[in-house]
């Protein structure tokens, strides 16, 4: 009743506590309107333009009747969450002080902000930091998406890291923090990338085209031949290195590092799973230095469980919610413009649901691609029921259809015609690739959806360059 006494980070904690109570009733809706005018202006991330309520009177009889509100109302209020959680946050999130006396060193993950990306940046930078160095680790997503990946915040909750409100942890700076004008009067400053090998372009616009170190596990793209650190493809996970590296400089295991760095290893190699075959002899030999670091309390079977079901529930997310989570975005050798490349949390039948049916789950892929400037997105989903993973490609345009065609051509056509590079990554041997191919059956029964079934085998990490890898003849398309 009188909301101008309630503290703005409350304020976001409320809108965040609505939202994921669903927000679809119109009260619950009109409760977040309120909630949002609590921000400054400059704050309200285009509340006024994004969310286009009903008209009052429209929603007045809906709050009395009790209906839920329209779709692309729920819609509007998450994006009414966005603006008061990062006003929230800012609020919040310590001022991060330059400190002229050392040097600066920014430890980036990938584009997707995974837990092996995350994790890996966070442990490396506290490496990094010593008496000369200051290290900064920082994630290529805006703070308030963090809130999207559970199983993140389980991890950090769990090893003890200082936390804001919202779930995110105070030690990593994300990308809608920095300030470039800043970054580039730095001087001695360096890059390390970690969990990629190819410098982003939203990163190399900052911070230049020079990256000291790389600590990797995915196919080595050659861009950056003079930096240091090591690309291991094969790996199971990039904490894998990051482990090795943070012994090497501390010479023992902080414990907020062990049990990061230990969750991390357990999701990636899917828990040392002999069936998923993501684990490597390396693997578990740098799991062993933190194992020790596990809960007691759980023991490593039913903490991995926990885990796993936290990057596993995705119920409140929307189906633009499931792009960005777990999102790598690639140049196409041949095409212009960028692909989104989305590793989608579930079953290509739990996204046709959430989204309405194939129509509409087109529809979502063209409009995202459109708004976030991507010539198409490609949906890897979950393996389902029938033992199977899925498939499934959208141009922004129909001017953008021979892209979609030469991707789906070149995935089709293997192992027949894979360049030397991909042979020679072991991954394509482990999951089968050099004698199977990718297995793909298009799904007709669910156009216009343009959907793929192929084996359950296959990941991002062999699709991806498979995907984005030009042929001798590129003439493969179906």
């Amino acid at each position: 009743c009188r909301l101008e006494v309630l503290p703005l980070s409350v304020a976001g904690t409320c809108a965040l506590a609505l939202a994921r109570a669903g927000a679809a009733r119109p009260t619950s809706l009109l409760a977040l309107t309120a909630l949002c005018r609590l921000l400054p202006p400059a704050s309200r991330g285009g509340f006024a333009a994004a969310i286009r309520p009903p008209a009052p009177g429209a929603l007045a009889e809906s709050v009395r009747r009790g209906v839920r509100a329209p779709i692309a109302t729920r819609r509007a209020a998450v994006r009414l969450l966005a603006a008061a959680t990062t006003a929230a946050s800012a609020m919040q999130a310590p001022q991060r002080v330059v400190d002229p006396s050392r040097r600066q060193v920014f430890v980036v993950g990938n584009e997707a902000a995974d837990v092996d990306s995350l994790v890996s940046a966070y442990a490396l930078a506290a490496a990094f930091d010593d008496s000369e160095t200051q290290g900064i680790a920082l994630a290529q997503i805006p703070r308030e998406e963090f809130m999207l990946r559970g199983d993140a915040m389980s991890l950090f909750r769990s090893a003890g890291s200082a936390l804001l409100s919202d779930g995110s942890p105070a030690g990593l700076l994300f990308w809608n923090e920095v300030d470039g004008a800043v970054v580039r009067n730095l001087e001695g400053r360096s890059l390390v990338l970690t969990d990629h090998n190819r410098i982003a372009q939203k990163v190399a616009e900052v911070f230049g085209g020079d990256v000291q170190f790389i600590f990797d596990h995915h196919s080595d793209a050659r861009v950056h031949p003079d930096a240091g650190g090591e690309i291991v493809e094969g790996l199971g996970s990039a904490c894998t290195l990051v482990v090795e590296e943070v012994v090497r400089r501390f010479g023992e295991m902080p414990p907020e590092l062990g049990r990061l760095l230990a969750g991390a290893i357990l999701l990636d190699t899917r828990n040392f799973s002999p069936k998923k075959k993501k684990a490597t002899p390396r693997d578990q030999a740098a799991f062993e230095y933190v194992r020790p670091f596990i809960p007691v309390e759980l023991g490593q079977d039913t903490w991995y469980k926990q885990l796993l079901k936290a990057r596993k529930d995705v119920s409140q997310l929307s189906v633009e919610d499931l792009f960005v989570l777990d999102m790598k975005e690639a140049h196409v050798e041949g095409f212009d413009g960028r692909v989104a490349f989305a590793a989608m949390m579930t079953t290509l039948d739990d996204v046709l649901a959430k989204a309405g049916g194939p129509a509409e789950l087109q529809r979502a892929m063209q409009g995202f691609a459109a708004e976030r400037g991507f010539s198409a997105v490609v949906c890897i989903f979950a393996e389902d029921d029938s033992g199977f993973k899925a498939l499934a490609l959208a141009p922004a345009s129909e001017s953008q259809q021979a892209l979609c065609d030469a991707i789906e051509g070149r995935l089709s056509g293997a192992p027949k015609g894979l360049p030397e590079s991909l042979r020679e990554n072991d991954l394509f041997a482990t999951q089968g690739i050099l004698e199977l191919g990718f297995g793909m059956a298009p799904r007709a029964d669910l156009a216009p959806l343009r959907a793929i079934r192929m084996r359950p085998e296959i990941s991002r990490k062999t699709l991806l360059p498979c995907a984005t890898t030009a042929r001798a003849a590129d003439d493969m398309a179906t």
